[in-house]
């Protein structure tokens, strides 16, 4: 049978049929078994030529069979036609039809189910369930393997395709294919196979756009066809020559396409554990409090290092895939390098290396600062991300150049591989304000990598910078502080939210003028609606009054805190007559520490407000048993003043004795409630026993 269908192939080649008829052949009879001798027929140039546009879609369902008869039309047929037919196929690459199929299926399955007069019991319906489930997963990564296949081949096919294209402005077809690569890549980036297709696309175009090439020792493309050194030429490119700025707009458009092909990698790692694709921040924590890491639990920066790096011998899936990541993320940035964006970068090949290149600061600086409004990249739409109309002609991604300095950074900090450049606070004050959400509500829904990066830029370059903090005005710190503030409050990520907490509480405490920090924290308790940003907030409070009572800079006490902020705006040694360490700055805070809200008409509402109370309680027993923060706050005369025992302490008290009275009607309904208020009505009781005898003692004093 495979006999006579090769005979027939053979049999119908032009001139004894035309071509059309000839392609009408191919498509209803052409099979696997009949590519070789296909590949020998399309050795013809002309027959490659007439048929190449049509034939690409005939034979990209027979991948991987195919692949040698695919460089063939690349190599043979008319580029400018096959370079807009791979585009289009691209277009459909990692879109499945199995959902399609299996509608049809559950259709057909329904109908002879409701002719069958048998119902089928509860076992048979579960059995069939799991084996309808494994099928779809099986068809699914079936499916998605074949998208990486034709993924793979069509992209080579550009990289043989393009060089051959003989026009004034050749780079206008390599726009069109820009354009389908990028939403089918991150239609398939689960695969590292589509990822390195990518770099191989990227590294061969970039070489095509050099008119001389340095000479390489390694070629990641020497097992490419080698019928690609003798591609036929451009047959309607006859006596045209490539305008002279070509080559360097090509440069510019392949540094354009590689940083969103960084961004579309980096954004589709899914998470580890609850933590971001690369945990890069997490990871540089790690190492510089190894104490945190908790005694018989793997680090996060071990689980990404290579097996034999931990003295291991094999590995898990899990362990190997995040070290794949790396290696993946260092072989994109690396990929930079083939496309000038830094001309002076190299891969720097040391233990542990993986992040080896060099982005000029100036650039990364400007494109963090530039309006996010110019940078609107959308891969799945129809807007081409590559032409934005900016001031520029191919704008770099912005989130692609904050990967590629987020992965610089890493390779510094966590494989101690170069010094850390230095930078100034502001650079991190503009890549919050450009990265994180203008909406202050919607802060915390950037992509996880987003957030990562960012939070390893503040720790990584605020922690030797803070001195340059002074540079800020007040408006710019409150703004800064702020966003981070939000952010640990509402990021989605335990591991960020923690990670945003310690950052917003070391800019705080850093920031130089403590007048500024006091009304940042006062404007936090006055207008902030997140109860665990408001907790925080008790706990920054806390942390400056010790501060300020250990290093003995009480100078002022007596003077009232309006009057202190009223010297702010008329002297610049503002600062020094101000101090958390006096009974004025506490009073002007009761009435938000010490407060008990009306929980509306259901007494059950106190649950909401229970880590407030329990911080507020914390910082109370605090003020009555530290003998030094009593004395400078005068916490006797403050009680005398404000009755925090009558109005807060004792009023929490009965109000934990009538939920636990009748804890249905109260609204408990779980155990894990009625063990929340009993904590807090334990500590009460700590408190008022404490603080009694503190009393007691000072009186009989």
């Amino acid at each position: 049978m495979d006999d006579d269908n090769q005979s027939i192939l053979a049999r119908a080649l032009p001139p004894a049929t035309d071509y059309v008829l000839y392609l009408m052949i191919l498509e209803y009879n052409l099979r696997r078994a009949d590519l070789p001798l296909l590949h020998r027929l399309l050795q013809d140039s002309t027959l490659t030529i007439k048929l190449g546009w049509d034939l690409v879609h005939i034979l990209v369902p027979l991948l991987p069979a195919s692949k040698e008869c695919l460089a063939d039309v690349a190599r043979l047929g008319n580029p400018r036609e096959v370079i807009l037919k791979v585009a289009e196929l691209l277009g459909q690459t990692g879109r499945s039809l199995w959902g399609e199929k299996e509608d049809e299926e559950h259709d057909s399955d329904s109908d002879s189910d409701s002719d069958s007069d048998k119902p089928a019991s509860n076992e048979e319906k579960a059995e069939v369930h799991v084996a309808c489930d494994d099928a779809v997963k099986k068809e699914q990564h079936k499916s998605s393997y074949r998208s990486v296949i034709e993924f793979q081949a069509l992209l080579h096919m550009i990289s043989i395709v393009y060089p051959r294209i003989k026009t004034k402005h050749p780079s206008k077809f390599l726009i069109s294919a820009f354009e389908a690569i990028l939403p089918a890549y991150a239609r398939v980036t689960s695969s590292s196979l589509s990822t390195i297709a990518v770099l191989t696309l990227i590294e061969k175009l970039c070489q095509s756009a050099k008119p001389v090439l340095p000479p390489r020792e390694n070629s990641s493309a020497s097992d490419q066809i080698n019928s690609e050194q003798t591609a036929a030429p451009d047959p309607e490119g006859q006596g045209e020559t490539v305008a002279p700025e070509e080559p360097g707009v090509q440069i510019r458009l392949l540094r354009s396409f590689t940083t969103h092909v960084i961004e579309v990698y980096f954004e589709s790692l899914p998470n580890v554990d609850d933590g971001p694709g690369l945990a890069w921040t997490q990871r540089y924590l790690e190492m510089q409090h190894p104490e945190r890491v908790l005694p018989f639990h793997k680090s996060m920066q071990s689980r990404f290092m290579p097996p034999s790096t931990r003295g291991e011998f094999s590995s898990s899936h899990k362990l190997s895939d995040l070290n794949n990541r790396d290696l993946m993320a260092q072989k994109l940035v690396v990929s930079t390098t083939f496309c000038r964006i830094n001309i002076k970068a190299n891969l720097v090949r040391q233990k542990g290396a993986l992040y080896g290149v060099k982005i000029p600061w100036k650039d990364v600086v400007w494109v963090a600062r530039h309006p996010a409004k110019e940078f609107v990249i959308t891969h799945e739409s129809n807007s081409n991300p590559i032409l934005q109309s900016t001031h520029i002609d191919f704008p770099l991604s912005r989130k692609g150049m904050l990967y590629i300095l987020g992965a610089e950074l890493a390779s510094k900090v966590l494989y101690e591989q170069l010094d850390r450049p230095a930078m100034v606070l502001g650079f991190h004050f503009d890549s919050v304000k450009g990265f994180l959400d203008p909406d202050l509500a919607a802060i915390g829904t950037e992509p996880p990598i987003v957030l990562d990066t960012v939070l390893l830029l503040g720790f990584t370059r605020l922690e030797d910078n803070l001195e340059r903090a002074s540079r800020f005005s007040n408006l710019e710190f409150y703004q800064y502080l702020q966003k981070l503030s939000l952010l640990s409050a509402n990021a989605p990520s335990s591991s960020i939210r923690y990670q945003a907490h310690l950052m917003a509480t070391k800019i705080l405490h850093t920031y130089p003028s403590k007048q500024a920090r006091f009304s940042f924290i006062q404007d936090t308790f006055e207008h902030c609606p997140y109860e665990n940003l408001l907790v925080c907030s008790i706990g920054w409070l806390k942390e400056e009054i010790l501060a300020a009572v250990s290093e003995n800079e009480v100078k002022n006490g007596a003077e009232g805190i309006g009057e202190a902020m009223e010297k702010h705006h008329l002297s610049d040694d503002s600062n020094a007559s101000f101090t958390f360490a006096s009974p004025e700055t506490l009073n002007s805070l009761s009435s938000y520490l010490f407060s008990i809200d009306t929980p509306g008409e259901h007494p059950g509402g106190y649950m909401g407000r229970i880590p407030f109370y329990m911080t507020a309680l914390n910082l109370y027993y605090l003020l009555w048993m530290s003998p030094g923060v009593r004395a400078r706050l005068q916490i006797p005369a403050f009680e005398k003043m404000r009755d925090i025992q009558g109005r807060f302490v004792t009023p929490l008290g009965d109000i934990c004795h009538v939920l636990l009275d009748d804890p249905p009607m109260a609204g408990l309904r779980s155990e894990h409630e009625i063990a929340e208020i009993q904590l807090l009505q334990t500590t009460v009781d700590m408190v008022l026993a404490a603080v009694k005898k503190v009393q007691s003692e000072g009186n009989s004093a």
